[in-house]
């Protein structure tokens, strides 16, 4: 079962990305993700698709489920937005969004992590940053008043690089503070050529702190007024871009592949951030 309201002429232009944002199909209170979605596509001219999934085992009505959707729908075009709705059929909701999302820029989905909350939650943010064939963004259940600020890791790989340049768009277009994230791990050296290894680990923290001031100097080239800081620290990527994510608007990370080591690898971090959420974040790719 799939509805999809009536485009205009124009919505399926090209030049208009589309967001697609996940919507709980149980007619309750409005996710924040839904306002965050709609401001971003203010923003950018893009269009919405508001999808619900139901389960086709599920004693949920259809029409029930597109009439929650439309009434959401309706102010956002009012508002000058150009709105569609799909019901999808799925009993996975991780799949029925990622075909739903098969050709947008964005995958938008909302989570109720509260701090000091159930910390094992996170499967649907994993997977979607995992197999999304676009960049994906998970919005907290929190208020967003007295938050300030963007976080972004950077590692230096080329996802890196298109993270970075997402944040330092969104801090401009925000008015807000960029803050550079990057970790570095102690590395065991050998001296000798029995390949022991030195117990002394070799301190990373001053060439970490001048890959990062390359970072700032790549991000002034396109925004030269912008406030940007960085921090560096030895230690866990997630862990280290969550703490200073704890107060921000925005926090930015890359991700790699859809499928093999790459994904894997990245995963242990960018999902992790995600899994854990305190800010609004957004996963590029």
């Amino acid at each position: 079962m799939t509805d999809s309201s009536a485009l205009p002429t124009d919505a399926a232009a090209p030049s208009s990305p589309l967001i697609v944002v996940g919507v709980r199909p149980d007619g309750g209170h409005p996710h924040p993700a839904t306002a965050w979605t709609a401001e971003r596509a203010r923003a950018t001219g893009a269009h919405l698709k508001l999808v619900s999934v139901v389960d086709p085992k599920a004693n949920e009505s259809g029409p029930h489920v597109i009439a929650h959707l439309e009434s959401l729908a309706h102010p956002l075009r009012d508002d000058g937005l150009v709105v569609t709705v799909e019901v999808a059929d799925g009993a996975h909701v991780d799949r029925a969004l990622l075909d739903a999302a098969t050709d947008a820029a964005l995958l938008v989905i909302g989570t109720d992590y509260v701090p000091g909350g159930d910390r094992e939650r996170g499967h649907l943010s994993r997977h979607l940053v995992a197999h999304a064939h676009c960049s994906a963004a998970v919005v907290p259940d929190l208020a967003p008043e007295g938050r300030s600020g963007v976080v972004v890791g950077v590692d230096g790989s080329d996802v890196s690089h298109r993270a970075l340049a997402f944040a330092a768009d969104e801090a401009t277009r925000l008015g807000e503070r960029l803050t550079i994230v990057s970790t570095w791990m102690p590395v065991p050296t050998s001296m000798d050529v029995t390949m022991a290894y030195d117990p002394m680990p070799y301190d990373l923290q001053e060439p970490t702190e001048a890959f990062a001031q390359t970072a700032v100097d790549e991000v002034h080239t396109r925004h030269p007024g912008l406030d940007v800081r960085t921090l560096v620290a030895e230690g866990d990527a997630a862990i280290a871009i969550t703490d200073a994510s704890t107060s921000a608007r925005l926090t930015v990370v890359g991700t790699h592949g859809r499928s093999g080591l790459a994904r894997l690898l990245l995963g242990s971090t960018s999902t992790a951030v995600l899994e854990n959420a305190t800010a609004v974040t957004v996963a590029v790719r």
